[in-house]
């Protein structure tokens, strides 16, 4: 990653997904909403389980929020499992979440070697893509310094990424658990990586590479610790366990660079957009207050 590192060094201080991060969290507060658009939740609001009811669902969710979100954040596989068709709507959506200004956080979790993660990351970080995105999560498991192709397009175009670090699933433990030495987790290693990364391209500000840090995650305060520098998106309010409380506690240390996230407490208030509505704003002011 030495040349990416050297034209983001000479470009700027901070990097621009982070800045636009700031300016908006500003006015509308830190919360991120998950756009999930689940076969459950078509069912409970009296959608068919396909396009149109998948186009529905989620332009009733994106008129709801409005302009009161920071970043919104649409889960692929939903979209991708109606094939192309899915796939366009998922394209329609990126583009409205743009017009309301908010951020466009694509949940995709990609991660390869290689030319693969070139053409992923030309996919959805670069501006001619249809399905360009302000920043996309990414799996780190092939190799931290794999992802070079993803930060390389993240800065010609000026996105971000979150690395998934830490998740609350059990099934997760002992992946991120394991020992690359006798005293450094697959955890720690990773946090190091991000935040080293960071400090060599903007040393003064927030970087363009963030962390996936689940809100219930036991080790959830000590893995911030290490993540100095770094931008922090936390799912798992709500339906997952996390509360606005624990929220504040975990997040001290870092409260205005995280993006707490839900999207099942929120979505399931549907389909009628006053609940709808009420529930998002609810959840970004409680986000705020508690990170504030």
């Amino acid at each position: 990653m030495s040349e990416v590192r050297t034209k983001n060094a000479q470009s700027r201080g901070q990097s621009d997904f982070a800045q636009r991060f700031a300016l908006l969290r500003q006015r509308r507060g830190p919360f991120c909403l998950g756009l999930d658009p689940s076969p459950e939740l078509l069912n409970g609001w009296g959608l068919a389980d396909g396009v149109e009811g998948l186009r529905r669902f989620c332009f009733t969710v994106l008129d709801a929020a409005a302009d009161q979100l920071t970043a919104i954040k649409p889960q692929s596989a939903y979209f991708e499992r109606f094939g192309s068709k899915g796939i366009a709507v998922l394209e329609e959506c990126l583009e409205a979440i743009r017009d309301r200004e908010s951020l466009a956080l694509l949940d995709v979790k990609r991660g390869d070697i290689g030319s693969t993660n070139q053409a992923y990351a030309e996919a959805y970080l670069d501006a001619r893509s249809p399905l360009k995105a302000d920043a996309i999560t990414v799996h780190p498991y092939l190799g931290f310094l794999a992802l070079a192709p993803f930060v390389e397009q993240a800065s010609l175009s000026q996105t971000g990424l979150f690395v998934v670090v830490l998740s609350s699933n059990p099934e997760g433990r002992a992946i991120q658990n394991a020992r690359v030495s006798s005293d450094t987790s697959v955890v720690q290693s990773l946090c190091d990586a991000i935040r080293d990364y960071n400090r060599s391209v903007c040393p003064q500000s927030t970087g363009p590479i963030g962390a996936v840090v689940g809100i219930t995650a036991e080790q959830a305060e000590e893995t911030v610790e290490r993540l100095a520098g770094s931008l922090i998106l936390a799912p798992g309010l709500g339906a997952q366990g996390g509360e606005f409380a624990q929220l504040g506690k975990r997040f001290e240390r870092a409260k205005d660079r995280v993006l707490p996230a839900s999207s099942r407490a929120v979505l399931s208030q549907g389909p009628n957009l006053k609940p709808l509505r009420e529930s998002i704003k609810q959840h970004r002011e409680k986000s705020w207050e508690a990170l504030s």
